[in-house]
């Protein structure tokens, strides 16, 4: 089910739910992955030895008997390839930061179990695997630190020489009547929250493929979200001329922000193509993925409301901890979930007065980088957990106590108290639209009468309504410390010779239907019809330089960077067509790639003949002072933040036998403001809240006291299938950004951030009466069911 609340779009096609171009050739198994890519037969293959040790002293690599089998080409230890890469590192600049670094492959000490100690090259992956092997290392294990809340005791040896005390950073907010608040408190309700340590598992794992050329530059074919950093980030630490590098992003089977990483394997893989001067080719597999892809959540959060006698929090205490892992990690380093909590915990809701203490911990597990939704599912935990919290404490209903809290929208544009900005948006009318499509007095009036366990089953409702942070421009960014990541996106529209319509922007996909809702976008923007738009994307030879495909930008970056190139090349076929239809250039509209007269439809030239003329192939002469051929360019960097709203209820029931759960209704109203495909965005939730209930209900990496991952395979970290998803009925609400161009905001992580929450607190409201606290997850059945007994049900 999917509806808006909003006035219907004047647009021919943003607004309409068109067919995703994407799914023709990928539903049919056509879909081009960096392994599926044609290689020559000197193409070499790389596998990593990776260390069994969260930290040890390397003494020494034997690769004799590795290198005495027949196809392997070499065997390379961290010192060699130092010679070739120099150490990687993100930079943030943020005060108190400490900067670390790390070597493409570790040379004098190993820091999490999976990093790698050298790489084997060979003609077959197999061989490859085989010569690995074959390596002996010897390893000196050292202690390690493993567990994020003892990581900085005094006794604790330090994970990285650069991060004294093993705090990358600690950061500290307040405003001036914080301690005013809490001593006139009413009430003070406090909570601690944890998260567990999860990450994305996108269907394909990473990959790459480099090969170079005769003329010395070098192809590079990977699996990315970030081509042009990728491209930046290869010329910098392998010191390449940029210009001789070319990425491209072939089809890429689920991104999820962990792409959205700059991994050692790649630098590996292009610095070896380039000093061999064959193909080099690298394919994980699930193994190493679990192991080496970053990492996410794995925080805490203390978090204390002061609360007067209606409800209302006068001011707000929160203690985040997060873990960065051994390193921090490129391009955006280990503050991600530190800075992105502690801005974003006040969510929808009024609270003037805050405080926090957010600090960044290093410990010897695989580094903390992006994941759907970076910090906002676990700060909206902890918020959204003491919203219910402060509703028990008044006796009151849940949905009341954030009603009574909340920005109402005719306070918009608001800024939060750490100063950041919301356009516009619904948090009041979406909980309302959402309480009434989930028939949520219904379901409390019959918790009233028959309580909350039936049939051997707990059952409970559960809301979550939340910010969603989206569109990020540099200003945003450069808040955050990441003072070297652009912001900006680019778009580059060309109308060819034909009539037909190309538009290059600086994204890449990885399943968010880019060539369809960019069609949409330019067809609309350009005045062309659909089917003759094509978009480009994911080659840093075709279009210019942007930021790329992550925290749900692309349809604000791209397409404002989109918009504007599309208006300059509409604008300039508009003076073209009135010179040759004899009238003034405000007098022309253009729609369905075709240009009249206005009030004059039968005084109309094709684009074709309007290009036809741009491009000098026919006797027709160009306006004075207009250049050949019709190529736009423009580039777009959106404010601080463009922020969506919204609010997910989910219906649960919890076996008081086994613990398990099972979610027997979920309605989500959305807030992205102009939706550009209503099915495309109903997919994106629908995705999202499948991976929240993963990371609810049963997701979790778990390392043991030596620090092995002893969730490495997907028979031990555990997915959601697809009878775990329940129907949904979705909604949307149209609150156009008054900040962006084309009133666009993100949609790509929200259906996550909202469903851990609303599960979560779901789940706690299933066993209220039992006086069980829930402010823990994954809620898988075994604890789940030892809480219910501890409590005396069942």
């Amino acid at each position: 089910m999917s509806s808006s609340t909003a006035e219907p779009t004047a647009s021919p096609n943003v607004g309409q739910s068109v067919l995703r171009r994407e799914d023709n050739y990928l539903l049919r198994g056509q879909g081009r992955f960096v392994d599926d890519l044609p290689t020559t037969l000197n193409t070499l293959h790389l596998a990593f030895v990776m260390s069994p040790h969260a930290r040890a002293r390397i003494v020494s690599i034997d690769a004799s008997e590795a290198l005495a089998i027949d196809g392997v080409v070499e065997v390379l230890t961290g010192a060699d390839l130092a010679k070739l890469v120099k150490p990687i590192s993100a930079t943030i600049e943020l005060p108190g930061y400490h900067m670390n670094s790390r070597d493409v492959v570790a040379i004098d000490e190993v820091r999490f179990v999976g990093e790698a100690v050298a790489v084997v090259v060979a003609e077959s992956p197999y061989l490859a695997e085989d010569g690995v092997e074959m390596v002996d290392v010897e390893y000196e294990p050292l202690p390690a630190v493993i567990e994020l809340d003892t990581a900085t005791d005094t006794d604790m040896p330090q994970v990285n020489p650069t991060v004294p005390g093993n705090v990358y950073y600690e950061g500290r907010f307040t405003t001036d009547a914080v301690d005013a608040g809490f001593e006139a408190a009413a009430h003070i309700i406090s909570e601690d929250f944890r998260s567990n340590r999860v990450t994305a598992v996108p269907i394909e794992p990473r990959g790459c493929l480099a090969v170079p050329e005769q003329t010395g530059n070098l192809v590079f074919y990977s699996s990315t979200q970030i081509h042009h950093l990728l491209r930046t980030a290869l010329a910098e630490f392998l010191d390449a001329p940029e210009s001789t590098l070319r990425i491209v992003v072939p089809d890429v089977g689920g991104g999820f922000g962990i792409k959205a990483a700059l991994y050692p394997e790649e630098f590996v893989c292009a610095a070896l193509a380039r000093h061999l001067r064959q193909p080099v080719k690298w394919i994980q597999d699930r193994y190493g993925a679990l192991l080496t892809d970053v990492h996410a959540r794995d925080n805490r959060y203390r978090v204390e409301a002061a609360v007067d006698e209606n409800g209302i929090v006068l001011a707000l205490r929160a203690e985040i901890r997060t873990n960065g892992g051994a390193y921090s990690a490129v391009p955006f380093g280990c503050t991600l979930e530190t800075t992105g909590g502690a801005r974003m915990i006040v969510g929808p809701y009024r609270i003037q007065q805050y405080e926090y203490t957010a600090t960044a911990v290093a410990t010897n597990t695989a580094p903390v980088l992006a994941y759907r939704g970076v910090a906002q599912p676990v700060c909206f935990m902890a918020i959204e957990g003491i919203m219910d919290r402060i509703a028990r404490k008044l006796d009151l209903d849940p949905a009341e106590i954030r009603l009574r809290n909340m920005v109402p929208t005719a306070e918009l544009p608001w800024t939060n108290v750490v100063g950041v900005r919301y356009d516009t948006g619904s948090f009041i009318e979406s909980l309302e639209q959402a309480m009434e499509m989930a028939n949520y007095a219904d379901f409390r009036a019959s918790q009233v009468k028959s309580g909350r366990l039936v049939d051997g089953k707990y059952r409970g409702i559960g809301i979550c309504t939340f910010t969603e942070v989206s569109g990020t421009g540099a200003p945003g960014w450069r808040a955050r410390g990441l003072t070297r990541l652009p912001g900006f996106d680019s778009g580059l529209v060309k109308v060819e010779p034909t009539g037909e319509v190309t538009a290059f922007v600086s994204h890449a996909p990885s399943g968010q239907g880019h060539f369809t809702t960019f069609a949409q976008v330019v067809a609309d923007a350009v005045g062309a019809r659909l089917e003759d738009v094509t978009i480009v994307e994911g080659d840093t030879a075709a279009g210019p330089y942007g930021t790329n495909t992550f925290a749900s930008r692309s349809a604000v970056t791209g397409g404002g960077a989109l918009i504007r190139a599309s208006e300059k090349a509409k604008q300039k076929m508009a003076r073209i067509a009135a010179s040759m239809l004899e009238a003034a250039a405000e007098d022309i509209t253009i729609e369905d790639s075709r240009m009249y007269v206005t009030g004059v439809p039968s005084r109309s030239i094709s684009f074709r003949d309007v290009a036809e003329t741009a491009y000098a192939m026919n006797t027709i002469d160009l306006p004075e002072g207009e250049s050949f051929g019709i190529e736009e360019t423009d580039f777009y960097d959106p404010p601080l933040v463009t922020m969506a709203n919204a609010t997910h209820i989910a219906e649960v029931s919890v076996d008081a036998g086994d613990g398990r759960v099972e979610i027997e209704g979920y309605t989500v109203v959305h807030d992205c403001g102009r939706v550009i495909n209503p099915m495309i965005v109903d997919g994106q939730v629908m995705g999202g809240v499948a991976q929240g209930i993963g990371e609810a209900l049963m997701e979790e990496l778990v390392y043991d006291e030596d620090g092995e991952l002893k969730t490495a395979t997907l028979a031990d970290y555990l997915l959601p299938s697809s009878v775990d998803v329940p129907n949904f009925k979705i909604a949307h609400i149209e609150s156009p950004s008054i900040d962006a161009v084309g009133g666009f905001k993100g949609v790509g992580e929200g259906g996550l951030i909202g469903a851990v929450p609303a599960i979560i607190n779901a789940i706690g409201d299933a066993l209220l009466d039992l006086d069980v606290n829930i402010n823990t997850k994954p809620l898988r059945p075994a604890l789940l069911s030892r809480l219910i007994r501890e409590a005396g049900g069942g």
